[in-house]
């Protein structure tokens, strides 16, 4: 499994589609999936539509890059992400790091205020995943 260092824009509803969250963010999203469909492990219905804008580097790769090209796709759509927010959407910003002692990076990545004023106004979670990979002996 390889892995990457991943910053995702993910919206979560039960009642809005995949399609009005679309057309609302003037975005089609990089992933969705739909409310009743099956989850990977353990195969279960899901219970929200989910709508993501995501941005991939490798694991030698600073996850700031990852953000650094999220941000251009996601802070002209505030308005409408405001907007779904309001009507009850979920909104998060999920940053997935594996870390290790080859890692060419410090663990640390950075958020600007002007990123950080577009979260809070959408109302949107930050989720922060950090994993040691195997044999790592860097503190998290």
């Amino acid at each position: 499994m390889e892995r990457k260092r991943s910053a995702i824009l993910r919206i979560e509803s039960t009642e809005i589609s995949i399609e009005e969250m679309s057309e609302i963010t003037g975005r089609q999203p990089d992933t969705s999936r739909r409310k009743g469909s099956s989850t990977r492990n353990p195969q279960r219905p899901l219970r929200t539509n989910v709508w993501e804008l995501r941005e991939d580097v490798g694991q030698d790769e600073y996850l700031g890059l990852a953000l650094e090209r999220l941000w251009p796709r996601i802070l002209p759509a505030e308005a409408g992400m405001a907007q779904l927010a309001r009507r009850g959407c979920i909104l998060r910003l999920a940053l997935v790091q594996w870390i290790s002692d080859a890692d060419p990076h410090e663990p640390g990545f950075g958020i600007g205020p002007r990123e950080l004023g577009f979260l809070a106004s959408i109302g949107a979670l930050l989720d922060v995943d950090q994993y040691a990979a195997s044999g790592s002996t860097r503190d998290l």
